[in-house]
Protein backbone atom coordinates (compact mmCIF):
# COMPACT_ATOMS: atom_id res chain seq x y z
CA UNK A 1 0.00 0.00 0.00
CA UNK A 2 1.34 3.43 -0.58
CA UNK A 3 2.04 6.06 2.18
CA UNK A 4 -1.19 7.97 1.00
CA UNK A 5 -3.46 4.68 1.65
CA UNK A 6 -2.02 4.25 4.67
CA UNK A 7 -2.79 7.91 6.14
CA UNK A 8 -6.05 7.22 4.91
CA UNK A 9 -6.70 4.29 6.68
CA UNK A 10 -4.86 5.95 9.75
CA UNK A 11 -7.74 8.91 9.58
CA UNK A 12 -10.30 6.19 9.03
CA UNK A 13 -9.12 4.33 12.49
CA UNK A 14 -8.85 7.75 14.03
CA UNK A 15 -12.54 8.57 13.61
CA UNK A 16 -14.07 5.00 14.30
CA UNK A 17 -11.57 4.75 17.74
CA UNK A 18 -13.45 8.00 18.47
CA UNK A 19 -16.63 6.00 18.98
CA UNK A 20 -15.73 2.57 20.56
CA UNK A 21 -15.92 3.44 24.14
CA UNK A 22 -12.29 2.43 25.12
CA UNK A 23 -11.04 4.04 28.85
CA UNK A 24 -9.41 7.51 29.02
CA UNK A 25 -6.08 6.38 29.46
CA UNK A 26 -5.90 4.01 27.27
CA UNK A 27 -7.97 6.46 24.78
CA UNK A 28 -4.95 9.21 25.05
CA UNK A 29 -2.30 6.82 24.55
CA UNK A 30 -3.48 5.30 21.16
CA UNK A 31 -4.89 8.26 19.89
CA UNK A 32 -1.02 9.77 20.96
CA UNK A 33 0.33 6.66 19.03
CA UNK A 34 -1.86 6.84 15.97
CA UNK A 35 -1.11 10.32 15.62
CA UNK A 36 2.99 10.07 15.96
CA UNK A 37 2.25 7.18 12.94
CA UNK A 38 0.29 9.68 10.79
CA UNK A 39 3.22 12.44 11.45
CA UNK A 40 5.16 10.27 10.26
CA UNK A 41 4.08 8.87 7.57
CA UNK A 42 3.55 12.63 6.73
CA UNK A 43 6.87 13.69 6.96
CA UNK A 44 8.00 11.06 4.25
CA UNK A 45 5.70 11.72 1.28
CA UNK A 46 7.50 15.15 0.29
CA UNK A 47 10.76 13.03 0.36
CA UNK A 48 9.84 10.13 -1.78
CA UNK A 49 8.07 12.77 -4.64
CA UNK A 50 11.76 14.66 -4.56
CA UNK A 51 13.80 11.29 -5.02
CA UNK A 52 11.70 10.41 -7.86
CA UNK A 53 11.82 13.88 -9.07
CA UNK A 54 16.01 13.96 -8.51
CA UNK A 55 15.74 10.44 -10.46
CA UNK A 56 13.82 11.14 -13.15
CA UNK A 57 15.66 14.08 -14.15
CA UNK A 58 18.99 12.19 -13.87
CA UNK A 59 18.13 9.64 -15.92
CA UNK A 60 16.66 12.16 -18.63
CA UNK A 61 19.98 13.62 -18.60
CA UNK A 62 21.65 10.52 -19.28
CA UNK A 63 19.44 9.56 -22.37
CA UNK A 64 19.80 13.34 -23.96
CA UNK A 65 23.73 12.20 -23.37
CA UNK A 66 24.00 9.40 -25.61
CA UNK A 67 21.67 10.84 -28.31
CA UNK A 68 24.84 13.45 -28.33
CA UNK A 69 27.36 11.26 -28.43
Amino acid sequence: MSKRQWLTVFGAWVMVFLFLGFPSSWHKIILIVSGLIIIAIAYNIPQEIKADEVGKDSSFVESNHKEIV
